[in-house]
């Protein structure tokens, strides 16, 4: 399994997600209460040992499509659903519940590396993508 499809079938555990939300990958829809993942091209190998063996990292973008509009409380709501997120992945992390990654690679870490931010508004100004870096730790033997 690639590790992208890992860390997909993961978020969709996430408890801040809708159960019948649609988690895409590299295609973020144009409708709402949409969501991406998109790989972020970065270094993969951070260290490598005696044995051949190799700490790594997978750098990822989740994004979303939000109602957007010049409602404070409606914005708040979009930028709080993030820090959840963020959140949730620190929680998983301190309780070792990582993506089941293949055989001869073990996750041992997910963070995010940024806060959620607005990063882009539609032509019709009525949406907006939303979107948090993160990436995921892991030994590969």
């Amino acid at each position: 399994m690639a590790i992208i499809e890992a860390v997909k079938n993961f978020i969709l555990k996430c408890p801040y997600l809708d159960e019948l939300k649609k988690v895409n990958v590299d295609f973020l829809p144009s409708d709402p209460d949409t969501y991406s993942i998109e790989e972020v091209p970065t270094e993969v190998i951070l260290k490598e040992y005696i044995d051949g063996s190799t700490e790594r990292q997978f750098v990822f973008v989740f994004a979303s499509r939000m109602r957007w509009n010049d409602e404070i409380i409606n914005n708040i709501q979009n930028s709080g659903f993030f820090e959840k997120f963020q959140h949730w992945l620190e929680q998983c992390t301190e309780l070792e519940n990582m993506p089941v990654l293949d055989e001869g690679m073990s996750a041992y870490k997910i963070e995010a590396m940024s806060n959620g931010c607005l990063f882009d508004v539609s032509g019709n100004s009525e949406y907006a993508r939303y979107q948090i870096q993160c990436r995921l730790l892991y030994d590969k033997e």
